[in-house]
């Protein structure tokens, strides 16, 4: 019997494929895991409502590491398990930093997203497209002043994100937040820059959401391709990369697996979980 009792998966470029979608042998893989008492956990920098419906309808995925990290959930008793917000002052901070760049900025906070209309009604002059302006404007909700908007609602800022159409404005941008050290800095997209509060990272919301079930970090298994998936590879008992990763995860890889366009994750549990 298999030693591994949880797999926590990141979703874009891991489990997901490049259309978004996974496949029916993908869909099987993670059942029988779940028939063999394995928990699968989706782990992702997204908030919950935005994970993809044909993922958390299936019949056993409870529970779920969302922004980052940030917020632990169970779907089932619709309960936070586990919090690491940023406070409102550092989130402004953050802010005022970020407007000296072109980039937009937004917050995820108690499960919605909050964007500006000024970034909103105009994301492609941002190089957001495609799936990823769909899960955009399907997950923010327009303000007209987010500034204003946190001042009022204070608590629950789970993560900030912000998108870049320039790779040298991103690069300067990431070098200035962290030399400021006032959040974690990381990101999941070529264009993009991801920021929590010091601590919250993927592996921590991992290492809570082992202990509440009462598992060891050996029994664990965490699959992903990013950088903000590097603390939830570290983390597990086994940390799987995918063939598509960042060349400086699959350093630290135990396993690296086939890409998300075939299979790549259901192919790891097939392997180390399902097999062993």
């Amino acid at each position: 019997m298999s030693k591994i009792k949880l797999v926590a998966m990141d979703l874009d470029n891991t489990l997901l494929d490049s259309n978004k979608q996974i496949s029916e042998h993908t869909i099987e893989v993670l059942k029988e895991a779940i028939r063999q008492g394995v928990y699968i956990v989706p782990a992702t920098g997204r908030i919950f409502k935005s994970i993809p419906e044909f993922l958390r309808n299936i019949e056993g995925v409870r529970y779920a590491l969302c922004c980052n990290g940030a917020t632990v959930y169970d779907q089932y008793e619709d309960k936070i398990i586990y919090t690491n917000h940023l406070s409102a002052d550092a989130t402004l901070r953050l802010f005022e930093i970020l407007e000296k760049y072109h980039c937009t900025h937004d917050i995820y906070q108690n499960g919605q997203g909050y964007m500006e209309k000024r970034y909103l009604d105009h994301l492609s002059d941002y190089n957001v497209s495609g799936h990823l302006l769909t899960l955009v404007n399907e997950t923010r909700l327009p303000v007209d002043d987010l500034e204003k908007h946190i001042k009022e609602n204070p608590t629950g800022i789970e993560k900030i994100s912000a998108f870049f159409d320039d790779m040298e404005e991103r690069s300067a941008a990431t070098k200035e937040l962290i030399e400021k050290n006032i959040a974690s800095v990381s990101s999941a997209l070529n264009n993009n820059i991801e920021l929590n509060q010091f601590g919250c990272d993927k592996g921590d919301g991992l290492k809570h959401l082992a202990a509440h079930l009462g598992l060891t970090m050996d029994q664990v298994m965490a699959c992903g391709d990013a950088g903000n998936d590097t603390m939830m590879i570290k983390a597990a008992g086994i940390g799987v990369v995918m063939e598509n990763g960042r060349e400086e995860l699959k350093e630290i890889a135990d396993f690296v697996t086939k890409t998300n366009d075939e299979d790549g994750v259901a192919y790891a549990i097939e392997k180390l979980v399902l097999e062993a």
